[in-house]
């Protein structure tokens, strides 16, 4: 049993690395397919938000999903339909197809992200420790890949669709090859709810993941303008800011699992929100790219396993199915990451920059009053 959980878990690990090597490959080609299909800067945006409204519509039913068909299922099905999809927005020209695909691929991704943090979820709890700060790790580390091996595509003339079939093949291969020795459990019994409004320690983890995605979604959009504006920062130069950011991220999360067996959930947390309000706050501050940088390398260090510790709580939530507890809370939190960065804008349309990001910095301190509840939250 020990090799099969072991192998269990290399197998779902494997599945949050496509899946971020997915995320990352699109990344890359958003310019291209901006150009091909003839997108100005508006459009662009509502296509990013149409990817954001398919995986917000598709998490509820992932819940469902995993619930009924259980874990193992809903976390395949879901993530050859992803790997398809990759391929077709990239090789998609025609602005409605786009918008179609894009709708797809979000929703795609959206089901996956619950399924498999469910699935990881089980494998947490089949080993008895915690495992899923790793789990996230290896999305982390594949939006690297990804976005690297994306840029060496194009680089090299395969920008057109072409590297992206090639890429989306040989992760359906992958998938394959992994598909035996993912974990299969038992669907919840028929009274496990699938998906709830959040309410007590349910209600605070939807919220918690909501204010740790809102500064990662601020970071991806606003981290390199704050950096030019503040620092002076070239554009080749103010890429670093995002960059330390999600280096930092992964290493992190790669030693969160110790660090969570060493002090416990909700000291983890506690340094979580305190490192987001000291990074941002070194971030404003700084006026010179480097500090801003290592300020973007602390929020990090501290976003790094607020989410997996929130999503393992949220499946362990009482009266509910593991799909149905992770769905709510990245439902919820997902709200953040979407609505983050307009909101971040809007402020800074009224301001600057650099106050705006300045202010989302109290999300850390809430983060951190409240990190008591991913233990009140599971068992």
């Amino acid at each position: 049993m020990n090799i099969a959980i072991s192998r269990a878990r290399w197998a779902i690990s494997t599945i949050f690395l496509l899946n971020g090597a997915g995320i990352g490959l699109w990344a890359a080609h958003v310019p291209v397919v901006q150009a091909r299909a003839g997108l100005d800067t508006g459009v662009l945006g509502m296509l990013l938000l149409t990817i954001a409204a398919g995986a917000m519509a598709a998490m509820p039913v992932a819940g469902w999903l995993s619930t009924h068909w259980g874990s193992r299922r809903a976390t395949l099905a879901s993530a050859f339909a992803f790997a398809a999809m990759t391929a077709v927005l990239i090789c998609t020209s025609h602005p409605v197809a786009v918008f179609v695909a894009a709708f797809l691929f979000g929703a795609t991704n959206g089901a996956l992200d619950v399924s498999m943090n469910a699935n990881a979820s089980e494998v947490e709890l089949a080993r008895g420790k915690p495992t899923m700060s790793s789990f996230h790790a290896f999305f982390s580390l594949g939006g690297l890949v990804g976005a690297a091996l994306g840029g060496l595509l194009i680089e090299g003339g395969f920008g057109n669709g072409t590297g992206a079939l090639m890429t989306s093949a040989a992760t359906i291969v992958a998938l394959l090859i992994v598909m035996p020795r993912v974990l299969s459990t038992q669907a919840a019994a028929g009274h496990a709810s699938h998906f709830a409004l959040p309410r007590g320690p349910a209600l605070w983890l939807g919220l918690l993941a909501l204010l740790c995605m809102a500064v990662e979604g601020a970071l991806v959009d606003w981290s390199a303008l704050l950096l030019t504006e503040r620092t002076g920062a070239t554009p080749a130069s103010a890429a670093i800011g995002y960059s330390a950011f999600s280096i930092a991220m992964a290493a992190c999360r790669f030693a969160g699992d110790r660090l969570t067996v060493r002090f416990g959930s909700p000291r983890v947390m506690v340094f979580g929100g305190i490192a987001i309000l000291l990074g941002l706050l070194i971030a404003v501050l700084g006026t010179h790219y480097a500090v801003a940088a290592f300020g973007f390398a602390l929020v990090g260090l501290g976003a790094a396993n607020v989410v997996p510790l929130i999503f393992a709580a949220a499946a362990r939530t009482p009266g509910m199915s593991a799909g149905g507890g992770v769905a709510t809370a990245a439902t919820v939190g997902y709200t953040g990451f979407l609505m983050g960065p307009p909101v971040i804008g809007w402020v800074a349309s009224h301001t600057n920059i650099a106050v705006a990001l300045g202010l989302l910095s109290l999300a850390g301190a809430v983060i951190a009053l409240n990190a008591r509840v991913v233990r009140q939250a599971g068992r």
